[in-house]
């Protein structure tokens, strides 16, 4: 830990190599030392018109993707409804790319399954390229999953249209909106042909999100709240397919050391191949 606590960036930095070795809990205790520090700092002075934007916002933000990663679903809402209320909007209008960090206001509902607060929730400004985005996947996820699927088709075109109107540069964290977008898209597509039982068509197009969020630059936490991967394995579970399932999860925890999330569908997909020892192993290390 850091030895001037009243340094909030100082505090929250050993949580970058913490999330990357599998620390999880100790990567959200950095953070949240870190932005404990930031508001004590906040209450003494005024700070620099950037620093909410590049420093409290990002530790909130960082500690919604460690708690995510943890199964900590009223933690993680709250930092990521904290990192959004941090930063207004003229400050993330004079920041390009900077709102593709507080979108996790929407996709951190999006891992947990909050469908209904997704829903409820407003757009925001489409000055705001990056926060557009993430609402627009989250509300066409929400709609999919609550089987209103006439609902989600229209808002998978108007997804796709955002997506095909946005300049190619139009930047979103380390990455791009479009980029983004590109993991997105079949993600919503996967969920609404799983709704629609096209299992095929799902799995091909979690495929699709898997590959392009390959191809997305590197970031710490990652640009992407969900891994892929971990949506495709237990895609591929409920197909009935635990071999593949397996491999994948095996590659997500490559990516994502010793997540939860995929240690347990690694236990699940061992299990149901009979491979009882390894099971047990997966279900120890979860």
């Amino acid at each position: 830990r850091s030895r001037m606590p009243a340094a909030g960036h100082l505090v929250h930095r050993p949580a970058h190599i913490m999330q990357r070795v599998g620390r999880y809990e100790d990567a959200a205790e950095a953070n949240r030392r870190g932005a404990a520090a930031d508001l004590a700092y906040v209450g003494f002075t005024q700070p620099l018109d950037y620093y909410p934007v590049m420093y409290t916002a990002h530790n909130y933000q960082f500690l919604a993707y460690s708690a995510a990663m943890e199964g900590r679903r009223t933690e993680t809402i709250a930092a990521a409804d904290n990192s959004r209320k941090t930063v207004s909007d003229e400050m993330l209008l004079a920041m390009p790319g900077a709102d593709w960090y507080v979108a996790e206001m929407y996709t951190a509902r999006v891992r947990f399954g909050l469908w209904d607060e997704i829903l409820a929730m407003p757009a925001p400004t489409p000055k705001l390229a990056g926060l557009t985005g993430g609402y627009l996947y989250a509300r066409a996820m929400a709609l999919a999953a609550s089987g209103k699927l006439a609902d989600a088709h229209a808002a998978l075109a108007r997804l796709q249209s955002f997506a095909a109107g946005l300049p190619a540069d139009a930047p979103a964290g380390m990455n791009t909106v479009p980029a983004l977008m590109a993991v997105a898209v079949p993600l919503v597509q996967a969920r609404i042909a799983a709704a629609e039982h096209r299992t095929d068509d799902a799995l091909a197009a979690l495929r699709q999100a898997v590959a392009a969020e390959d191809r997305l630059a590197y970031n710490e936490p990652p640009d992407w709240f969900v891994p892929s991967r971990q949506v495709l394995g237990a895609a591929l579970l409920q197909a009935g397919k635990p071999a593949d399932a397996e491999k994948i999860y095996r590659e997500d925890l490559q990516r994502n050391a010793a997540n939860g999330w995929s240690l347990y569908g690694l236990a699940a997909a061992l299990k149901e191949q009979g491979k009882a020892a390894a099971a047990a192993q997966a279900t120890k290390q979860f």
